[in-house]
């Protein structure tokens, strides 16, 4: 059985699956910011990532949120997909203690979405305005980049100037020195 992917869509979906899609779409059309978007089966794994990545001809990045030990202080990490994350290397990067990845509890909390959603989007919550927003350079310097709508089963792609635009910050951007993995 194959992964299923919609066509390319333009406009939010007629009904949301959660209060945080539905924010984000009244937010990119608030704005008037375009986009393009698909439906799918839910995007988790890598290989899932790599039939999203064909629909859009754009790869699709992974986000993080992470938290300090005391959960306390947030990190929402936009990195490529399929480079491996290095918790040590993050806090290096960022000259911070060690962090740890946030459980899907903090995640509804804070960007109101589940294990395998987690958006940028989200930092549009009020629930997460004190998130530091971080992002690879080379993803970063990418024109546009594909990111779930809040949902594991909605993919945007947006530019990123947009992304930023919208979100009113640019992000704290750090270098990955992973390995691609293919």
């Amino acid at each position: 059985m194959g992964f299923y992917t919609s066509e390319i869509m333009k406009g939010a979906p007629e009904t949301f699956k959660t209060e945080t899609q539905r924010m984000i779409y009244d937010a990119l059309d608030k704005v008037g910011i375009d986009y393009i978007r698909i439906e799918s089966d839910p995007g988790i794994s890598m290989d899932d990532c790599l039939n999203i990545d064909k629909a859009f001809g754009i790869d699709t990045v992974k986000t993080i949120l992470l938290t300090n030990r005391q959960k306390n202080k947030f990190w929402l990490y936009v990195t490529h997909a399929r480079k491996p994350f290095i918790t040590k290397e993050f806090g290096a990067s960022l000259q911070i203690p060690r962090v740890s990845f946030a459980d899907e509890a903090l995640m509804m909390e804070i960007l109101g979405t589940e294990h395998g959603a987690a958006t940028p989007f989200g930092l549009l919550r009020e629930e997460a305005k004190d998130v530091a927003f971080v992002m690879d350079r080379d993803v970063a310097a990418r024109d546009s980049i594909v990111i779930t709508d809040g949902h594991a089963c909605g993919f945007i792609a947006i530019k990123n100037e947009d992304l930023f635009r919208l979100l009113g910050k640019n992000p704290i951007l750090i270098e990955n020195p992973a390995e691609i993995n293919s």
